[in-house]
């Protein structure tokens, strides 16, 4: 079974995130600030992590670097999970190293199959 990070500080949306992955079966960790992801990350290897870009503590983009510049981490897939969807902040956050970018609110109904084409997709 895929291990998937959840960083979100939004207790709902963290909450809703973590349900909807159980639904198909994952058992995601959570996470509730960059710091936070950071331990949890040095202890499991992930091979997704749904990353929220406001958060306390440490920006999504300052956990982004840190995951990608970590040779045990650099090869996660991370998907911005984000209220910031304009083209602009889409661009910035693919350059900066996400694979993919959500925006929220997340749709519900394509969730499941938007997480499962993550982790089955190769990256190119």
């Amino acid at each position: 079974m895929p291990e998937i990070l959840i960083v979100e500080d939004n207790l709902l949306n963290l909450t809703a995130e973590a349900d909807l992955l159980k639904s198909f079966g994952y058992k995601p960790k959570k996470a509730k600030n960059g710091l936070e992801a950071l331990e949890i990350l040095n202890k499991t290897n992930f091979d997704l992590v749904l990353l929220d870009m406001e958060l306390p503590k440490m920006n999504g983009l300052e956990l982004l670097q840190r995951i990608k510049i970590n040779p045990e981490t650099q090869s996660i897939k991370v998907v911005a999970v984000t209220g910031y969807s304009d083209p602009e902040s889409k661009e910035k956050f693919l350059k900066a190293g996400c694979y993919a970018v959500l925006a929220k609110p997340i749709n519900f109904g394509d969730f499941g199959l938007q997480v499962e084409s993550f982790l089955t997709t190769a990256d190119s």
